[in-house]
């Protein structure tokens, strides 16, 4: 059992994930750019993440980009999809409302766009070509950051955690009964992670028990 100062942490952690709120990534190819986006992810109380792998290598969310998630990847949900148009037709007969991230000049400013949907599906590209399409056709909404610079574009991770953080802002202030899961939601949550923290404290001590054994196996440097 984790101690009673870890345990009211993930109380807290699981009351504290939004309801309603998800964030879907399209062919994305560099392991350490998932990685960064599951770290705002965790920060602004996303749960999770559907990752689709249509074009590119499929690879383990929670295996890597331990580096810029600094390890929080192992506290969300991931639902892998291998087609785009599968992942975003599921997503819509949930009820989700999908809203993709892109460089349109037709598309909505992020300063103007209302992003206090009860069920929201943040969608982002691929971190050279953006999105693809169809899931550009599939999309509810296309949003736009009005860029000032010489570039017309910033790392999809970054871009990120524009969105999540301007959505957040919004829901605080005209919505906030959506910033918490309800409580049944909460509890399965708190199961997840209370699994994950066993996980990974089953995981911590082998990884101690083997270091010891290396050190008790490690010859003594002989006498000069």
């Amino acid at each position: 059992m984790p101690s009673e100062q870890r345990l009211n942490k993930l109380k807290r952690v699981a009351e504290g994930r939004q309801a309603g709120l998800t964030v879907v990534i399209e062919d994305i190819f560099d392991p350490h750019n998932l990685g960064a986006i599951s770290r705002s992810c965790d920060a602004f109380g996303i749960q999770q993440l559907h990752v689709i792998f249509e074009t590119h290598p499929e690879f383990d969310p929670k295996e890597v980009g331990k580096n810029s998630s600094t390890a929080t990847n192992k506290w969300l949900t991931y639902r892998i999809h291998h087609s785009t148009k599968a992942a975003l037709c599921e997503l819509k007969e949930e009820g989700w409302q999908i809203v993709a991230a892109a460089i349109d000049p037709a598309a909505e400013s992020i300063h103007e766009a209302d992003l206090c949907a009860p069920q929201i599906a943040l969608l982002f590209g691929n971190e050279k070509t953006g999105l693809s399409r169809e899931a550009l056709a599939l999309a509810d909404r296309t949003v736009t950051i009005p860029m000032r610079g010489i570039a017309q574009s910033m790392n999809v991770s970054v871009t990120a955690a524009l969105f999540m953080y301007e959505l957040t802002r919004q829901r605080l202030e005209r919505c906030p009964q959506l910033l918490r899961q309800p409580p049944e939601h909460a509890a399965q949550t708190l199961d997840f992670l209370l699994d994950m923290h066993k996980q990974h404290d089953r995981r911590n001590k082998k990884l101690r028990k083997d270091r010891a054994k290396q050190r008790r196996r490690k010859p003594a440097n002989p006498d000069r």
